[in-house]
């Protein structure tokens, strides 16, 4: 599932790419996209309607901005309306310069496509999770604190104060914190040494404190790495990202860790994969 770095970084390219651009046309290949209707009888062919009236009212309009919501990437249209995409679990964004063929292989998993003026942003979404939403109106920021930006420590211990679930959990909860995935909460908890299965109200301001710097220092270094590949991440253009030759802990079951030298365990935690140093992480 693509993070908060991996979005980060659809996000800046897609800004060296999206300003100016004029939206010539929008193809929606899946109905399940978005808030497409259905006729009747499940045919799956779209329909008049409010979504894809808004859909309409995109054409001829220009990308003013890419920004980043958490998770969600918003191209901000000159004419106030912003389009807002979740990758979900297998999403992700390519471009295409308006003379470079589309291969085959993706078009099976293609589920949107959005023609401008200079090119062409595809959809590439194999298990059919990601979201396509059109606002007319900018969107508030109401999602909490952005760890890019910082988490300060009281703030954490303040959240977390009367909250019993795993710290691991905790940092992976996108209401009380935005953007951290599994991987990178592996990799905080290991750089601050803390243990992933500690209840979040027991932490000390101390402890918080090493969670913040760890979680800038991390995410930052991962957005300049374009992103963890593991499985099927690839940017804006099709290449992987190269933070996984950072990864301490993430994956690796029974390696040795390189900090102490013991094993790196392996546990399920919330339903998710969970690898941790026993010796460092206290």
């Amino acid at each position: 599932m693509p993070e908060l770095p991996e979005v980060e970084t659809l996000c800046r390219q897609l800004n060296t790419v999206l300003q100016g651009q004029e939206i010539l046309r929008i193809d929606i290949m899946d109905p399940r996209l978005g808030s497409v209707e259905r006729k009747r009888g499940g045919s799956g062919k779209v329909i008049p309607g409010t979504f894809t009236r808004k859909v309409a009212e995109l054409i001829g309009q220009r990308v003013a901005a890419v920004t980043r919501r958490g998770k969600y990437i918003q191209l901000q249209m000159n004419g106030g309306m912003t389009v807002e995409l979740h990758l979900r679990m297998s999403g992700r964004l390519l471009y295409l310069a308006a003379d470079k063929p589309l291969s085959p292989s993706i078009v099976p998993y293609c589920r949107l496509t959005i023609g401008l003026s200079a090119g062409i942003l595809l959809l590439i979404d194999p298990r059919r999770f990601a979201t396509f939403a059109v606002q007319p109106d900018k969107i508030a920021p109401v999602l909490p604190d952005d760890p890019l930006e910082g988490l300060p420590a009281r703030r954490l211990l303040e959240i977390a104060r009367t909250r019993r679930m795993p710290v691991k959990s905790f940092l992976m909860d996108q209401r009380l914190v935005a953007g951290i995935g599994n991987i990178y909460a592996c990799e905080i908890l290991f750089a601050a040494g803390i243990d992933p299965r500690r209840p979040a109200c027991n932490l000390t301001t101390v402890e918080w404190r090493k969670v913040s710097k760890a979680a800038k220092a991390i995410l930052c270094r991962a957005v300049a790495c374009r992103g963890t590949t593991v499985s099927d991440w690839r940017d804006l253009f099709g290449c992987i990202g190269t933070n996984q030759n950072h990864l301490e802990v993430y994956s690796r079951q029974a390696e040795p860790c390189r900090r102490c030298g013991g094993s790196i365990q392996r546990i399920t935690l919330g339903g998710r994969g969970t690898w941790f140093c026993p010796i460092c992480q206290k």
